[in-house]
């Protein structure tokens, strides 16, 4: 039998000794000089051509990659990423791939695009929306091996319009609780095989700290970090605080399957000749200081 979804995180970060997810963000205007619009501008190779050597360049200091479907479909690359996913499989075969699609909807629509996500682009995993609530998500569920990562607290700045409001869990109550903290109740409680995650910013401290503690088993995906203002060492601070009095065989698998998710601050380091290696540098740099997590290796 296949391993869930959250034994498959731990597993590759275990393996990986990583716990950084790469953005694969496809935005030509910040592309190497060699490669902007010009006479022999060739949108789709150059894409290609760019991305295979980032993953390349950074492959070593990661466990994961995560494509971002607008940025590929708006360029008319969405063949081009299948097939780039398709050679990450061949090449890197120990790297999860999420599908950054933030797809939401019901019935028919919502089982079309799990497809989209699981066969089409052969993701592990992909992130969701929650506005239509519980049944949205089911299609993406059938497979136990896959994984879905819920927005829960967002880390763009207007987040907190929505995302901070107090809601009450029936209309006889008064508001005590946040919105992100009740969308991560219910879905973490519905969560009866090991398949949900959610995604929290890196640069939300305080959330951070909240959904961390009262669901300390749940794998969150943690965007906001680099060019967002998120600093590796508050993150870490709080998703490797726990209790260790309560360390077993598998205890060190419930919290160590966090994803931190870097990505202009990696692939666009530097658009000179070193890019290249200026993307090795920095995932490495992000790789160091993230550590694996798992405490019993230093």
């Amino acid at each position: 039998m296949s391993p869930n979804y959250h034994t498959k995180v731990f597993e590759t970060i275990n393996t990986r000794c990583s716990r950084l997810c790469i953005g694969l963000d496809p935005d030509i205007t910040r592309f190497p000089k060699e490669y902007l619009p010009g006479k022999s501008f060739n949108l789709k190779k150059n894409i290609e051509y760019f991305f295979k050597e980032i993953i390349y360049s950074t492959s070593e200091e990661c466990c994961a990659y995560k494509p971002q479907a607008a940025m590929f479909s708006a360029l008319g690359c969405e063949d081009l990423l299948v097939d780039l996913i398709s050679w990450v499989r061949k090449i890197f075969p120990g790297h999860l791939i999420i599908f950054d699609g933030k797809r939401g909807d019901i019935g028919n629509t919502t089982k079309h695009y799990a497809i989209e996500s699981f066969e089409r682009y052969e993701a592990d995993a992909t992130t969701v929306s929650p506005y239509m609530g519980l049944e949205s998500i089911m299609p993406f569920l059938e497979n136990r091996n896959n994984g879905i990562y819920v927005l829960c607290k967002t880390s763009n700045t207007g987040s907190d319009v929505i995302q901070n409001v107090l809601v009450s869990k029936n209309p006889e109550q008064r508001a005590v609780l946040p919105l992100y903290e009740h969308i991560a109740e219910i879905f973490v409680e519905s969560d009866v095989s090991n398949q949900i995650g959610l995604v929290v910013g890196g640069n939300c401290l305080d959330e951070l700290q909240t959904i961390h503690r009262r669901f300390p088993s749940t794998p969150l995906l943690l965007p906001g970090v680099g060019s967002q203002g998120g600093k590796v060492e508050e993150v870490t601070s709080i998703i490797d605080n726990y209790d260790e009095s309560s360390e077993s065989e598998n205890s060190i698998e419930k919290h160590n399957n966090n994803l931190v998710n870097v990505s202009r601050s990696v692939i666009y380091a530097s658009n000179e000749k070193d890019w290249k290696e200026a993307a090795r540098k920095k995932a490495r740099a992000f790789n160091l200081n993230l550590g694996s997590g798992i405490k019993n290796q230093g």
